[in-house]
């Protein structure tokens, strides 16, 4: 199968293209930079700008599918929410309409929902949305918080864990689902080669629910230690995020609090039934 790959340099793309190139697909990645070390010599990169979609689109001809990994956590001032998450990917899925693609691939985001007041979310369904509306076969994939080797994120979460004294924000019960790379990057190439996969939205997370204090306790475990958690008053997290919305600099701004504090959870009945296969528990060390 001959794919376009967007997003190929994050951490979910770069995970999605070694697969895929062992599973013999030829592969085609958009990215910002082409790398000084390629995954192979037989996959091609097409060094351009995301947010100057007219530069690159015209690459799309000649392949059979395209899958958009595109993702940010935070706007700035080159680069908003609606730009990258949904004017230029649904110029995307629009242009593989036209070339006659026969499937697209988005990865969205679990939550994501047109109504949400937070830009993070709204973006990603705005862009499912359309997508589910073009006559090209596609397939929506909604992760919960993807973890596994690269990730910067999770990382970030071991650290926290290690510190004498770990700041958290809330009182730490709000829940996730984080999903393993190699889980994810399995559906993924899955939704690539079964043909009676398509026109599908399905969530994704791991085959275990806790809460983020939960979570941090297994970080700290792995690493020998023992939690010793300092649960930051409200006041003072709420300072924390007006701050980081106000600058954009900071931990956390306003939308991303609300997010975290609502929780990140799922429904596994599609994804099983779509894809045959348990996602694992969480595995600190994974």
């Amino acid at each position: 199968m001959r794919i376009f790959l967007t997003g190929a340099s994050g951490f979910i793309g770069r995970h999605v293209a070694e697969e895929l190139h062992q599973a013999g697909h030829q592969l085609t990645c958009l990215v910002r930079q082409k790398p000084t070390t390629p995954i192979n010599s037989a996959t091609q990169y097409v060094a351009a700008e995301w947010l100057k979609p007219t530069t690159w689109l015209d690459q799309l001809a000649e392949h059979d599918m395209v899958i958009n990994c595109v993702g940010m956590l935070r706007e700035s001032r080159q680069a908003s929410f609606q730009a990258v998450h949904t004017s230029v990917p649904i110029a995307l899925f629009k242009a593989a309409a036209q070339y006659g693609l026969q499937k697209i691939i988005q990865i969205s985001a679990l939550g994501a929902d047109v109504a949400a007041p937070q830009a993070f979310v709204r973006s990603k369904a705005l862009a499912d949305q359309a997508l589910s509306q073009q006559s090209v076969p596609w397939v929506v994939l909604r992760p919960s918080f993807v973890y596994g080797a690269g990730c910067y994120s999770m990382e970030l979460f071991r650290r926290l864990a290690r510190l004498p004294i770990t700041p958290i924000l809330g009182d730490g019960s709000y829940q996730v689902q984080p999903i393993q790379i190699g889980d994810l990057v399995r559906a993924i190439r899955q939704a690539v080669e079964d043909p009676t996969i398509t026109n599908c939205l399905i969530e994704a997370g791991g085959s275990e629910q806790l809460s983020f204090r939960q979570l941090l306790e297994r970080l700290a475990a792995s690493q020998n230690r023992q939690l010793r958690p300092w649960f930051v008053p409200n006041w003072l997290t709420q300072i924390i995020a007006q701050i980081g919305t106000t600058t954009g600099l900071g931990p956390i701004n306003r939308a991303e609090l609300s997010l975290l504090l609502q929780g990140n959870t799922c429904d596994l009945s599609d994804f099983r039934q779509h894809f045959g296969f348990e996602p694992r528990r969480f595995e600190p060390n994974a």
